[in-house]
């Protein structure tokens, strides 16, 4: 049974809800994915759609974090408008992570992303893949890139 809404859980928008918008209040809003386990590993998303302009896109990503390990050979992924990592969680407690986007119209914009890795550690974990699971590869494995090398995705 497939349950709907469940494709990216992990996913934050950096936007304030509607209700922080009355009368001109500017609130700091502070982003969390949901609570992990140390040891485990799954794909994290950021959605900066809302800080694009018109026919912006991202053109590059970059996660910074200290309590944990990037998959994916180390290199985050992007879509047009979300930025995505593997995340491999080695320190338990509260964590941060800094994403950084560089857009199209040459704009740098960063989130803070908050989790909190519980200490008991994961029941099952997972391999780090090499590879971002939405990247385009030939059949022996080798991902297709753009001219700037940057990697395909499907979307």
């Amino acid at each position: 049974m497939t349950r709907k809404g469940c494709a990216r859980p992990r996913t934050v928008r950096i936007t304030p809800q509607p209700s922080f918008r009355i009368r001109g209040l500017d609130a700091k809003v502070d982003l969390f994915w949901p609570t992990a386990t140390l040891g485990s590993g799954a794909d994290y998303h950021v959605d900066f759609s809302d800080h694009l302009c018109c026919d912006e896109t991202l053109v590059k990503v970059a996660f910074s974090l200290a309590g944990g390990v990037l998959g994916w050979s180390g290199k985050p992924t992007f879509g047009l408008k979300t930025a995505a990592a593997w995340i491999t969680w080695t320190a338990k407690g509260k964590q941060m992570v800094e994403v950084t986007a560089l857009t199209s119209g040459g704009r740098s914009l960063t989130a803070f992303v908050h989790i909190h890795i519980s200490p008991q550690p994961s029941l099952l974990s997972g391999d780090d893949t090499l590879l971002a699971p939405n990247i385009l590869t030939l059949p022996d494995g080798t991902p297709l890139t753009t001219d700037r090398g940057h990697d395909l995705l499907s979307q």
